[in-house]
């Protein structure tokens, strides 16, 4: 029987094409008339957005919620490992030997920096002006469940459970009438297999046809074999009539005893597979080869091949073509992944953490355009919301011998840059005896501030409900939170 998670077309696990579907009187994610005045004016609202999702577990403490004065002497949070070691590891990595710069203020009134491992960011006054830091919180401690929260802001076995781009997907097909993907999670292909990152991709209770491209990294190469379909070869329409008649028998039987046509998802499913394999070659013409190009990368005098760079090209290549995609998740696991895998510090936080960090950030920083360059292969953060997100934090003090930092659910934060963001901002606060968040927004309230900024509607039985804002008495009051809160625009 075929299931969602085998929805790929070719061995290269990549979900392509997808059937056309009706057009409704109203596309699912239009907003309704009685909340339309909720909805971001247009000039605020974001026509594509790039999500980074940092595998693994981005430390706030030495790159997005620093301040300076906490925990120094005492060996937490910035200086978990000792001010010499930190001093000296600057030293090494070439960086400013100045630990932080200034942002904003957090809801409670503490001046919170970008630490040194934010460093590339530094020097991008425009980036930073219209920069807005989250502070998050949840429960779950294990990336096992930590990551399909963070990813599609609901828990392992709740139905409705669906990645961000399946939902956007789902809009768009509607409103539009496309059968072309508008939605990519682009991945190192490793990561598929581990603590369910392929959560990215699920659709819950949106159907099939709203599954997100699939781009595993690892396989571009294959991908670019099997978008030529070698199997049929100078046999393809043959097979393709073939095909298409043992289709039409599978419809014509798929009828109820009075006649009236059935509907079957799983047939559906299977035919959004189909619709894959008979647009390859209009789906090839994506990926030009030189898109797929791996060179290598240096950061903090470690170098390998940079399979960040690679991601980001991908994903920014699919936003800015003639006719882009609106939504690309880029998961990211650095330009050398820990033995815990990704960004996951648990030994040699203060080796690892500024050579990933440090080169993934200057990737996303060159990626986008700064002011008067307007390069059309980059970033245009007038149009552009660039989200970059995480399942966790960590530990504010040292996690044992290993010289390295625990899961840290408790006070974490996102990051939102451009698109409706017009000013510097940080959106709740953490408490410095704790480190845990004090005014926080949860992993599910993240979700539909995306689906906002991109004017999609956020509550629905297939995507959230407004009672999961906190503190929302009405869908109204949830709107105005994740407008104000989340976004900084006031409604």
């Amino acid at each position: 029987m075929l299931r969602r998670r085998h929805l790929l077309a070719g061995a290269a696990g990549l979900a392509l094409g997808l059937p056309a579907v009706r057009r409704a009187r109203a596309a699912w994610g239009t907003w309704p008339e009685e909340h339309a005045d909720l909805a971001l004016p247009p000039e605020r609202t974001a026509a594509r957005v790039l999500e980074l999702y940092a595998y693994g577990g981005l430390c706030p403490w030495d790159t997005f919620y620093c301040v300076p004065e906490w925990g120094l002497g005492r060996s937490r949070y910035l200086y978990a490992f000792g001010e010499a070691a930190l001093a000296a590891r600057l030293a090494a990595c070439g960086l400013p030997s100045e630990l932080a710069r200034p942002f904003a203020e957090d809801a409670a009134g503490a001046l919170v920096h970008l630490g040194p491992w934010a460093a590339p960011l530094w020097d991008r006054p425009d980036l930073l002006a219209r920069t807005r830091v989250v502070v998050l919180r949840h429960d779950q401690f294990p990336h096992s469940t930590a990551v399909p929260l963070a990813l599609t802001g609901a828990r392992l076995g709740q139905p409705a459970l669906a990645g961000t781009g399946a939902a956007v997907e789902r809009h768009l097909r509607e409103r539009d009438g496309r059968v072309d993907p508008r939605t990519v999670v682009v991945h190192p292909g490793s990561l598929s297999r581990l603590d369910n990152v392929q959560s990215a991709l699920s659709v819950g209770l949106h159907p099939a046809a709203a599954r997100p491209l699939e781009l595993s990294l690892d396989r571009a190469a294959q991908l670019l074999q099997l978008l030529a379909r070698p199997a049929t070869a100078d046999r393809r329409d043959a097979h393709d009539a073939v095909v298409a008649a043992l289709a039409e028998r599978t419809r014509a039987r798929l009828r109820d005893r009075t006649g009236a046509p059935l509907r079957a998802p799983e047939f559906v499913a299977w035919q959004a597979v189909d619709a894959a394999r008979r647009r390859a070659p209009e789906l090839a013409g994506l990926f030009p080869p030189s898109v797929f190009a791996l060179g290598s990368g240096e950061a903090c005098g470690e170098s390998n091949l940079s399979t960040p760079a690679l991601g980001l090209r991908v994903a920014t290549h699919l936003l800015t073509r003639p006719d882009p995609f609106q939504y690309a998740l880029w998961v990211d696991a650095g330009l050398r992944p820990t033995l815990d895998g990704g960004h996951d510090t648990h030994r040699d936080h203060l080796r690892w953490a500024p050579v990933n960090y440090t080169h993934t950030l200057r990737q996303l920083a060159a990626a986008i355009n700064a002011p008067g360059e307007a390069d059309p292969d980059k970033l245009d953060l007038d149009d552009t919301l660039v989200a970059i997100t995480t399942e966790f934090g960590r530990t504010p003090q040292r996690e044992d011998h290993r010289e390295g930092l625990g899961h840290w659910p408790a006070g974490y934060v996102a990051v939102l840059i451009g698109g409706p963001i017009d000013a510097p901002a940080v959106a709740g606060a953490i408490d410095p005896a704790t480190g845990a968040a004090s005014d926080w927004a949860t992993p599910a309230e993240l979700r539909m501030a995306l689906l906002v900024a991109l004017g999609v509607y956020p509550f629905d039985r297939a995507s959230f409900d407004a009672s999961a804002v906190r503190g929302a008495a009405d869908p109204r009051a949830a709107l105005a939170r994740l407008r104000a809160h989340l976004l900084g625009v006031a409604p």
